[in-house]
């Protein structure tokens, strides 16, 4: 389920550039040899902060079958995240996709995924920011576990951030704001729904609603972090 070249190291035009730009670990700035896989040192790899419980069942999430946390949002993983959504640096995506996919490794039993889905965006904040985050951890983890990455939600309606709002104002604020305008693209495929952060499981939730009432068979969600 690996793609090996994903894993390799650099190539050697990356490794002349890193001769002028060093590559950083994404948590500390430590620098990396030029060798580097990803952008991580070895001890902030070791005390980051692990969630490990595995795929749990979030009553409080309809729709979701299970949902996978690799780490706790905290300390360095949140501002590294934070750096990844707020500050333009959306080549962190690449090294938090490795986490996530290393610590779904350690469990002894993974669905099998027919198709990665990332949360959707709305066109007026992806133009903002320039980029959807949680597009570009999906098509990393895609990329590392040889699965293919399609946008099949869309946002159809802005809404506000929501970081400012309880879980029902987060409910009202997504009402008819998700919606799968192919559903052929879903019906009866196992999904795994990716995004950075779940806090209330609101997003999560309605995302995955949208994707079983278009006959997705299965949805499980997995996140680099929860609050």
């Amino acid at each position: 389920m690996t793609k090996t070249g994903y894993l390799e190291g650099p190539s050697l035009k990356e490794r002349f550039l890193r001769l002028v730009y060093p590559e950083k670990c994404v948590f500390c700035g430590t620098i990396l040899p030029d060798t580097a896989k990803v952008s991580l040192c070895g001890p902030c790899h070791a005390c980051l902060p692990r969630y490990g419980r595995g795929f749990e069942r979030m009553p409080r999430i309809p729709g979701i079958h299970g949902l996978f946390a690799s780490f706790v949002y905290e300390d360095s993983m949140e501002r590294a995240i934070h750096a990844m959504k707020f500050f333009g640096r959306p080549r962190i995506a690449r090294t938090l996709a490795f986490l996530l996919w290393e610590e779904l490794m350690r469990q002894p039993l993974v669905p099998d995924f027919d198709l990665i889905v990332p949360v959707p965006m709305h066109r007026r904040k992806r133009m903002s920011r320039g980029y959807n985050q949680s597009e570009r951890i999906g098509q990393a983890l895609g990329e590392i576990m040889n699965i293919p990455v399609e946008g099949v939600l869309a946002k159809t309606r802005h809404t506000k951030p929501q970081s400012l709002s309880s879980r029902e104002e987060r409910l009202i604020n997504l009402e008819n704001s998700i919606s799968v305008p192919d559903p052929s693209a879903v019906s009866g495929r196992s999904i795994l729904l990716v995004d950075d952060v779940v806090t209330t499981g609101a997003t999560l939730g309605t995302c995955a609603q949208a994707l079983r009432d278009a006959g997705a068979s299965w949805v499980f969600a997995a996140v680099i972090a929860i609050a």
